[in-house]
């Protein structure tokens, strides 16, 4: 059992210091919304990929779950997983597609999209709230910021 740190933060580069901090900042930051969304999921038996998933097919239609699985940054075994559940519970189904017939598009359901009509509203006053502290343009700074280091490392392992 180590009785004493066992990593020195003076062992790092200035630029590895200011990217390490970078992320510490990010990783809290997403785990304090994920903590302020939990009560609203939990209340209607949602996980935050399920809930992410009805929001896609909400906002975007039927998709193909390979596209579901590249908007949420989601492994084809994991959508599978989320999609699976959400049909159990009667909000989404598999329509074969009528242009390929091998693949499916996930649709939501009737309740699928009366559960999303009635969630959605909350979770976007409960997002204006954590966002609330930035200004409109220090928003759209920080959104055009996340998006191109999201991007340029889209492809990275």
């Amino acid at each position: 059992m180590a009785t004493k740190a066992v990593l020195d933060r003076n062992d790092y580069s200035p630029r590895q210091k200011e990217a390490l901090k970078l992320w510490v900042v990010l990783a809290r930051c997403y785990n304090s919304f994920a903590q302020a969304q939990a009560p609203a999921m939990s209340d209607y038996d949602l996980t935050a990929p399920q809930f992410g998933v009805l929001e896609s097919l909400a906002h975007l239609g039927p998709m193909k779950m390979c596209d579901i699985g590249s908007k949420l940054l989601m492994s084809g075994a994991n959508v599978t997983g989320v999609v699976d559940r959400l049909e159990k519970k009667g909000l989404v189904c598999r329509v074969m597609d009528a242009g390929d017939r091998r693949t499916f598009l996930i649709h939501l359901t009737a309740s699928g999209g009366k559960l999303i009509t009635e969630i959605f509203p909350r979770h976007a006053t409960t997002i204006e709230k954590l966002t609330g502290s930035l200004t409109r343009s220090e928003k759209q700074t920080l959104t055009v910021l996340l998006k191109k280091l999201g991007t340029a490392n889209h492809s990275s392992p």
